[in-house]
């Protein structure tokens, strides 16, 4: 299944315009497309969904393609003829509620038409699809785009003193992350003579990948003439800013390191009350959890834009140190109530159909199960 706020989309679409009869293949115009607004907050305000009402913007997009409007669905926009807009109403919503992602009720407000999901059916197909993944061969979040896409990751060559830059460091990130990615999907990475071969045109097409830093040299990717089956794209990792200057950082990758490992003994010990322990293990776990945040402070904002570094423990309260003990609160409440079950102190969990989801009424349960989870499965 394609992403579902596609799928709604063009639901809608079809529903409000009818195809031109010379051509009743054609796809439904993107710019309706786009008059489809996704909403991400204040939802129980706005809806989940929304889009303009006017004849005239929907005549405009659908001039290309040869789309005309469905008029009488329009009709449950005009709200002088109330028995005219009540019947259209209902007759679409009995149609939308039987979508993949059903829609639940619709609200028209100064020529906007505002749509709610039917969310506790949303939120039960989600987690049974994600539940089901092994019965299905699937993987939850696996690409499903081009499964027999072949891809070979140019690993980054970096000078001696390029590892102790923190731009390169956060460019080298993306790279393992890339790999990783490349691997728990359904696409073959390759190796370098795979992909000298494809560059020869002697077998099929593969996709290299490379990663590069803002902060060093572009360079431009060679064997672009044929008989060459091998396409290029470069992902390019923005610089690392320190706040105070604005410019790109001086500190190194070791120093930034140990700093964040020192934030995060700090905070364990003022905000968590963990008590510090003069031995090895427990340097240990403090390295690895500067690690951690490093990684959580250049990986926060999209990858292509700078960051900026964490200066004297200053920095979102949505940070790395609340991610990571958040986590591991989650991972010891989990544990910890498999371990009851086991023992039989606790029941196990109900099946999933007798959950009620009604319980589940804030913006924000919708807002992790649609818009986070639910796009990356039907990816």
């Amino acid at each position: 299944m394609t992403n579902p706020t596609a799928v709604i989309s063009k639901n809608l679409c079809l529903y409000l315009l009818e195809k031109p009869s010379l051509f009743p293949c054609v796809e439904v115009p993107k710019n309706a497309i786009n008059f489809i607004r996704i909403h991400k907050e204040k939802l129980s305000v706005k809806g989940d969904f929304s889009f303009p009402c006017s004849l005239d913007l929907w005549k405009n997009c659908c001039k290309e393609t040869g789309h005309k409007l469905r008029l009488t669905a329009f009709d449950m926009f005009k709200e002088v003829e109330e028995d005219i807009c009540n019947n259209e109403r209902q007759k679409f919503l009995k149609i939308a509620s039987r979508w993949a992602i059903p829609i639940d009720r619709i609200r028209i407000d100064n020529e906007r038409c505002f749509l709610y999901l039917k969310r506790h059916t949303v939120m039960l197909m989600l987690l049974q699809r994600v539940l089901n993944n092994d019965k299905n061969e699937e993987c939850y979040g696996k690409l499903k785009k081009n499964p027999k896409q072949k891809v070979w990751l140019s690993g980054m060559k970096l000078a001696e003193q390029q590892h102790e830059e923190l731009s390169f460091c956060r460019a080298k990130l993306v790279e393992n992350i890339l790999l990783r990615v490349l691997e728990y999907s359904q696409w073959t990475v390759v190796t370098e003579e795979y992909a000298e071969e494809a560059r020869k045109g002697n077998i099929g097409e593969v996709l290299m990948l490379n990663v590069a830093s803002a902060a060093g040299k572009v360079t431009v990717n060679p064997f672009v003439i044929p008989p060459s089956r091998l396409s290029y794209a470069t992902i390019r990792c923005g610089i690392v800013i320190d706040p105070i200057t604005g410019k790109l950082t001086k500190l190194k990758t070791s120093e930034y390191l140990s700093c964040r490992s020192n934030d995060m003994c700090l905070m364990a010990m003022h905000k968590y009350g963990v008590r510090i322990k003069d031995d090895k293990s427990f340097s240990a776990l403090m390295s690895r959890l500067g690690a951690a945040a490093v990684t959580v402070d250049l990986m926060e904002v999209r990858h292509s834009s700078p960051v900026q570094i964490i200066r004297s423990g200053k920095g979102s309260t949505r940070g790395a140190a609340f991610i990571l003990y958040n986590s591991a609160r989650l991972e010891s409440l989990l544990r910890k109530f498999e371990e009851k079950v086991e023992n039989g102190e606790y029941g196990k969990l109900p099946p999933i159909e007798s959950i009620d989801f009604a319980l589940l009424d804030e913006d924000v349960s919708i807002m992790v199960i649609f818009y986070i989870e639910l796009n990356l499965l039907f990816q």
